[in-house]
């Protein structure tokens, strides 16, 4: 953070607007020890009381409500109102840039939605909290004057959706939170680069149109050693359109799986099928043969995750196949993969 607003790159009134979605850095805890995240409208005018007193002289804030509740409810209708209220934030050629504040739950899959629709060069940057608002050490405060000072300089600009917590500045793509406690929430699992000289192959291309992930069902399905397709083919008698399998190593599954995803590629080309891998970190590829080999699944149409893991990988599926949508479910398959390795990150 030690470049933000330094001389070199402050501007005289930036602007940036705060969106609230509630989530624990406005969380309380009950009597009970529980902590519950909701009704916030009190934790957040305490918060950002708390953020006038220390903010640099200069810029200027705006709130706007969006959500209010436990980013674990959050799905694909909460994703379209918050891709909505970003791009009309955006509207308004005052603004400098946008601060999310978000629950840590659901922030990744959050910022994808975010990234794939964001061609304005204002950051946007989202911030959350790992401790309540009434905890002694509370983490949130800190948190989200770092994502103003972040959004307000300049130097933020054309980096795309950022994500802002426990003093680590992450692009969108690729983030995963990484810790269920630590104040570093998340970690970005991709190659070491700057995020201000990104190389070519690790631009951010954005969606052709406004994809709404409600239009699209896509289901992830846990792959561990063992197990059959009985998950995999309640997802498509449920109308997934597309499925995202976490198997494991490199992206390869289990031999009925295996099996269930060669029946499904013949029956049933309208439905895209992606798979991951459950490890943290490296890339999930083609690479091996033998059943459920990451090779033989390519041979079947299947894509790869690659260094997406599988929240992001069903945010890109979703917002492909809406966009794709027509009267040749087939087809629009067909083109999605064909699509995916422009936006699939690292291709």
């Amino acid at each position: 953070m030690d470049r933000v607003t330094s001389p070199e790159t402050s501007t005289d009134t930036p602007h940036v607007v705060i969106c609230t979605t509630g989530g624990t850095i406005t969380a309380s805890t009950a009597s009970d020890g529980v902590v519950r995240a909701g009704d916030s409208a009190p934790a957040t005018a305490a918060l950002l009381g708390e953020l006038q007193a220390v903010l640099p002289d200069g810029i200027r804030l705006s709130v706007r409500p969006v959500l209010d509740a436990d980013s674990s409810t959050f799905g694909p209708a909460e994703w379209d109102v918050l891709v909505d209220a970003v791009a009309d934030v955006l509207t308004d050629p005052t603004v400098s840039g946008v601060v999310l504040a978000h629950g840590t739950d659901t922030l990744e899959e959050t910022a994808m939605a975010l990234d794939l629709h964001h061609d304005d060069p204002r950051p946007v940057a989202l911030t959350g909290a790992q401790l309540p608002a009434d905890h002694p050490e509370a983490d949130g405060p800190a948190n989200l004057l770092d994502a103003v000072l972040l959004a307000a300089d300049p130097v933020s600009r054309d980096l795309g959706v950022l994500v802002v917590l426990g003093r680590a500045i992450l692009q969108a793509r690729g983030v995963r939170k990484w810790h269920t406690t630590d104040p570093v929430a998340f970690a970005r699992n991709s190659p070491d680069h700057p995020v201000e000289d990104l190389p070519a192959e690790l631009e951010r291309p954005v969606v052709d149109g406004r994809a709404r992930f409600t239009d699209a069902r896509v289901d992830v399905v846990a792959c561990p050693p063992g197990s059959d397709a009985t998950a995999l083919r309640a997802c498509v008698d449920a109308g997934a359109r597309g499925i995202v399998l976490e198997g494991s190593g490199s992206g390869n599954l289990p031999p009925l799986v295996a099996e269930a995803v060669e029946q499904l590629a013949r029956e049933r080309p309208d439905i895209v099928v992606v798979a991951g891998t459950r490890v943290p970190r490296g890339e999930a590829t083609a690479t091996y043969g033998g059943p459920g080999g990451g090779a033989e699944l390519a041979h079947r149409g299947v894509l790869s995750c690659g260094h997406l893991r599988s929240g992001q990988a069903r945010v890109l599926l979703a917002a492909l196949l809406s966009l794709t949508a027509d009267g040749d479910p087939a087809g629009a398959a067909s083109e999605v993969r064909r699509q995916w390795s422009r936006y699939h990150l690292y291709s």
